[in-house]
């Protein structure tokens, strides 16, 4: 699976906005028989809980991995706050482009401060 950050900003913005009702009966597992773009999100929503962005109870299984009442870190929301803007997020991904540079995660939060700076100005 590629890494997509339009996955990603949409992950984040889900499980953010999910409210505390729902937080708690949220689930989210990769099985067998699952659509494709449904297995791509929660295996983005499984980088982000190992990569510390999202917490939530591990629910890994033999049938595939999940994870239950997710909820995003501090980092989550610092990565969410950075990708929220769709004007900022726009910019950053058209400077990556032409910078010929990979997104990461360092790259995305230094190419946002200056596509922020970009719009603001």
């Amino acid at each position: 699976m590629k890494r997509d950050w339009d996955v990603i900003r949409s992950v984040l913005e889900e499980i953010e906005g999910l409210g505390e009702q729902n937080f708690q009966a949220a689930q989210y597992s990769v099985h067998r028989g699952m659509a494709v773009d449904g297995e791509t999100r929660v295996r983005h929503i499984l980088l982000l809980r190992d990569a510390g962005y999202i917490k939530g109870v591990k629910a890994d299984t033999l049938e595939g991995a999940g994870i239950i009442s997710p909820e995003l870190t501090m980092k989550g929301h610092d990565l969410l706050d950075t990708l929220r803007s769709a004007t900022v997020w726009e910019r950053t991904k058209k400077i990556a482009k032409e910078k010929g540079v990979e997104l990461t995660f360092d790259t995305v939060k230094a190419l946002a401060k200056v596509a922020f700076d970009q719009v603001m100005a």
